[in-house]
Formats: structure tokens, sequence, C-alpha cells
């Protein structure tokens, strides 16, 4: 052992491609039980990904500082080599210390909670689950295909709400607004076709207005609302050779496809009733 000793003080290089040799070793199996863990704890495969590359930077950075002090002559302060790594870590997991810090935002000030209908980056669904680095969403389609479950299931990025606009249709008074066009022609009685639109209108959705002026009165508290007039209506224009009427009503956000399938059936019962009524 005192000839080993003395072969590797009168061979410094020899050791320290020894000394290397070990290191890489070590850390070869470091990373693989990094990758072991990472795969038990974390079931989603794209954060998987994400999160086994952001740690194999890691390593990598690390790996380097160490075979700097190992190999360089210099004798730099511990401090430096200790920034160094700090940098590593910094850059290597910074997507992991976005998505920590926005979970804290989403926890205390809660802009969306699980339940609610939110849209993200263009992206819509309800909340399902709220996990420490993404939340889970169940997608609808677009507000013009009706909001309908796909089916899919959608992991998003905590770090989202930093970067893009989310909008909660549960937040505030928990009601949107919905309109249908309805095109006439030019020598239907528009006036006819109207008053009966509202009727329509008033026998499905008065009752949410009322509804909806009690919860404006509870989301003033939390939010600068301004008065709005919440009752359902029904506009006029005339366009491209054509009359529109476009039907303005409040309803609950996952009730639009049947509020709506519910007022075209009475709207077309109500046109196949009128003959002076033409849908152009």
């Amino acid at each position: 052992m005192q000839e080993v000793i003395h072969y590797f003080q009168a061979n410094p290089i020899i050791y320290k491609a020894c000394l290397s040799l070990v290191i890489l070793l070590i850390y070869y199996k470091v990373v693989r039980l990094t990758n072991k863990l990472l795969h038990r704890t974390i079931k989603e495969n794209s954060l998987y990904y994400v999160t086994r590359k952001r740690f194999y930077y890691l390593h990598s950075v690390i790996l380097v500082v160490i075979f700097i002090m190992l190999w360089s002559e210099a004798r730099l302060d511990l401090t430096i080599y200790v920034g160094f790594i700090s940098a590593g870590i910094a850059i290597a997991l910074r997507e992991i210390f976005t998505n920590i810090a926005a979970l804290l935002i989403i926890v205390i000030q809660k802009p969306f909670e699980v339940g609610d209908r939110v849209v993200v980056n263009d992206r819509a669904g309800d909340v399902i689950d709220q996990k420490i680095f993404h939340f889970v969403m169940m997608e609808v389609t677009s507000k013009a295909e009706g909001e309908q479950s796909t089916g899919k299931v959608v992991h998003i990025p905590n770090n989202y709400l930093f970067t893009h606009a989310v909008s909660n249709a549960s937040k505030g008074f928990g009601y949107v607004w919905n309109e249908i066009d309805v095109r006439l022609t030019l020598d239907s009685e528009w006036e006819e076709a109207k008053a009966q639109f509202e009727t329509i209108l008033n026998k499905h959705t008065e009752h949410i207005s009322t509804e909806a002026r009690d919860k404006v009165q509870e989301a003033s508290k939390k939010y600068m609302l301004h008065s709005q007039d919440l009752t359902p209506a029904v506009s006029v224009m005339v366009k491209d050779g054509y009359i529109k009427l476009t039907l303005r009503y409040l309803t609950e956000p996952r009730k639009l496809k049947m509020t709506e399938d519910i007022i075209w059936r009475e709207v077309l019962e109500c046109v196949k009733e009128n003959e002076g009524v033409k849908i152009a």
C-alpha cells in the first residue's frame, strides 16, 4: 500500500486519471439511480422526459466543475466553485423552480381551482387535478363547437401562468355570454321574428339573469366590476344582403351547448310556423 501511495505521489497525472475514472463510475451509478427514482415518481411521460434532461444537464455541470477542480493547477476559492454549481443548478432546473413558484401563486391567489373551466394557451378544459409541477385538464372543444368534452387529458406546466393568459369562466359571477346568429331574408317580417325570439330567450334564460345579478353583487366585492344589463336581448343588423338577428343571453359555461340546442329548436319551430319569416 505504501508503494502504491508513493507511486501515485510520484506520478500525479496517473493519480488524477485514476481518480477521474472512479468519479465517472460513481457518477454513472448516481445518474442511473436518479433516473430510476424519477421514473418511479413521475408518471407523465413528457414531464419525466423534461425533468430527466434537466438533471442530466445538472450532473454534467457538476462533473465539469469537479474535473476543473481536480486537473487545474490553480487553486480557486471554494466559493467560486460553489457559484459555478449554483449557476448550473439555476440554468438546468429553471423550469422546475418556475413551476414551483407558479404553484405558490395558484395556491395563494387562486386564479383557478380544481373544477374550474379555463382556457390556457388556446386550450380549453375543466381543471381536474393540481400537481407540484403541472395541472391537469379534461379538454373541451372551442366555443364555436359547443365546448364539448374531447375525452383528452391535457397536462399543462404551472409556469404557463407566467407566459400565457389564463381565462377562467368559473370565476367572477359564474356565467358567460353566448350569442346565436339567425340570418333572415330581406323580405322577412323581422319585427315579428325579433319579438318571438325575445320570448324564447326570456323563457329559457331570464331566471339566469336574476341569479347572475346577485352573483355580480358578490363578485363586485372582490373585483372592479362595472354594472351592466344582464337581461337577454335580440339585436338587429343588415349585412351582406340579409338581416342578422343576434340572440344574446347568459348561460352556465358547462350548459352552453345544451341551452343553444334548446333555443335553436324553438327558433326553427317559430320560423316553420310563421310564413313571413324566412331563414337566409
